[in-house]
């Protein structure tokens, strides 16, 4: 009786332990446009925060852009669902691949110089839906982990991305 009553008690308290294993993943990006993969030469910058909640599986960015205003974003990603701000996979290879999409909404926000945006976890399923994507939530986390993820920013003017930044863990 001692050794079940053990078992249930070992089992109910890993069970409890269980939420300590979920992590919040901060990423950071100083965007520009005089760096690859988006050497355009523009002159307009940015700072942006990425958060990755494995246990909800969402993604929130809180971004701040100063030199491209909001009207200036390209147009047909805006139209087509997909937004003008992505995190990109940059693969050694050359292959360029589309993480996750920030579809255009009231989450942009226009300011004096340029605009932020503002996500509170947004669902990866979602985002993988929207692009059909049969990429898994675990295989994209573990991709964040690599040097190749870059946030960018589509623009009329450059359709590729004006401007980029590569995500860096912030460590903890």
């Amino acid at each position: 009786m001692f050794r079940v009553l053990t078992a249930a008690f070992a089992a109910t308290a890993l069970l409890a332990l269980a939420p300590a294993n979920a992590a919040q993943l901060s990423y950071t990006a100083a965007l520009d446009g005089v760096t690859a993969p988006t050497n355009t030469g523009s002159v307009a910058t940015g700072t942006a925060t990425v958060n990755v909640d494995t246990e909800a599986r969402t993604v929130s960015i809180h971004m701040h852009i100063h030199g491209i205003a909001a009207d200036q974003l390209w147009d047909h990603v805006i139209h087509n669902g997909m937004g003008p701000v992505h995190l990109h996979l940059y693969a050694a290879n050359g292959d360029i691949s589309l993480l996750v999409p920030f579809p255009y909404g009231a989450s942009y926000t226009a300011t004096p110089d340029g605009f932020t945006l503002n996500v509170e976890n947004y669902s990866y399923a979602e985002g993988a839906a929207l692009l059909q994507s049969d990429m898994s939530f675990d295989t994209f986390v573990t991709t964040l982990g690599s040097d190749f993820v870059y946030l960018n920013i589509h623009t009329d003017t450059f359709q590729d991305g004006e401007i980029s930044g590569r995500l860096l863990q912030v460590p903890g």
